[in-house]
C-alpha cells in the first residue's frame, strides 16, 4: 500500500508536469518538490489506516542518536565540498563576476530549498517507514537494496522533467 500510494501521488504530480512541457520556473520547482512528498503522504496513511501513531512515527525525526561534531560536520561538509568546487573553477581558468555576486543568505536558503523541499522529505518514507518494516524480515542489505531500486525507478518522472 505505501509504494502504491507513494508512487501515485508523486507520478501523477511529476508524470503531469512531464507531459505538460512546462519550463523550468519556480512553479516548476514548487510543485516538483510537491511531488516529492508521495513516501511521507504514502507512510503517513498506511500508518493511519493501520491505526498507528503518526506521532511516533514523526517523533523518530527529533531522535538524535549522533553526536554534536557529526551533525557539524554533515552540515558543514557541503559548504566545504561547494567552496572547493569553486576554488578548483576559479584555478582552472572559470571566470567569477563578483559584481554579481548574491548575499551568502541566498546560498543559505537554496541549501535550506533543497534539503527540505528537494529530497529530504523523501526520507520519511523510505527510511523512516519502508526500511525498518522490511528489515523486520530481511537482512540490512536486503531491505536496503530493497529500497534502493523501489527509490530509484520512483524517481522516473522526475528525469523526465529535466
Amino acid at each position: 500500500s505505501f509504494v502504491a500510494i507513494a508512487y501515485a501521488f508523486t507520478w501523477t504530480i511529476q508524470g503531469a508536469l512531464a507531459y505538460s512541457g512546462m519550463e523550468a520556473s519556480w512553479t516548476h520547482s514548487i510543485l516538483i518538490g510537491f511531488g516529492g512528498f508521495g513516501p511521507p503522504i504514502g507512510a503517513a496513511v498506511v500508518i493511519w489506516a493501520s491505526g498507528g501513531s503518526l506521532r511516533t512515527w514523526v517523533g523518530q525525526l527529533f531522535k538524535w542518536r549522533i553526536g554534536v561534531k557529526w551533525w557539524a560536520l554533515s552540515i558543514g561538509l557541503p559548504f566545504v565540498i561547494l567552496s572547493l568546487g569553486v576554488l578548483l573553477f576559479v584555478l582552472a581558468g572559470g571566470p567569477i563576476d563578483l559584481t554579481e555576486f548574491e548575499s551568502p543568505f541566498i546560498y543559505l536558503f537554496a541549501m535550506a530549498w533543497g534539503t527540505v523541499w528537494g529530497g529530504g522529505q523523501e526520507d520519511l518514507g523510505w527510511r523512516g517507514f519502508m526500511l525498518p518494516i522490511l528489515q523486520d524480515t530481511y537482512s540490512a542489505l536486503v531491505s536496503s537494496a530493497i529500497v534502493g531500486v523501489t527509490w530509484a525507478a520512483w524517481h522516473l518522472p522526475l528525469f523526465l522533467n529535466t
